[in-house]
């Protein structure tokens, strides 16, 4: 994928990211209705990159520092994902490295979820 479509991919989730979080900010929660389009998204992006890619993605957008004050990644003791071109050359490699086929994740039956959410109900089985 060239740089600046990887760049404009990005900017737009970004976008989307903060127009969702604008209006959730007003008591409008919109997850009902972008979530499916997300794990679209996320699907694709480890289609193409490989889970380690789509897991650089996710930290870039999500978890770093923007800063660079603090948690950054590093390779070797060089600095690697601490902006869109040195994460899209990160990727790149994941996407060259990457041998697997994605599969689906395992869907929990009607059981495991009512078992889940009765755990949650309790409070058992968390910690913090």
């Amino acid at each position: 994928m060239k740089l600046e479509v990887f760049t404009e991919i990005l900017n737009r989730l970004r976008k989307q990211s903060d127009k969702e979080h604008a209006l959730y900010v007003l008591d409008i929660d919109t997850i009902n209705f972008s979530d499916n389009y997300t794990s679209v998204i996320n699907i694709l992006l480890e289609v193409y990159y490989g889970k380690d890619g789509a897991d650089w993605i996710g930290w870039y957008l999500w978890e770093r520092d923007p800063d660079g004050t603090i948690d950054q990644a590093t390779n070797d003791g060089k600095p690697i994902c601490y902006d869109i071109k040195s994460l899209w050359e990160e990727v790149e490699q994941c996407r060259l490295d990457n041998t697997k086929e994605y599969e689906l994740p395992v869907k929990l039956t009607d059981e495991e979820k009512l078992a889940i959410l009765n755990m949650i109900k309790n409070g058992k089985g968390f910690t913090c």
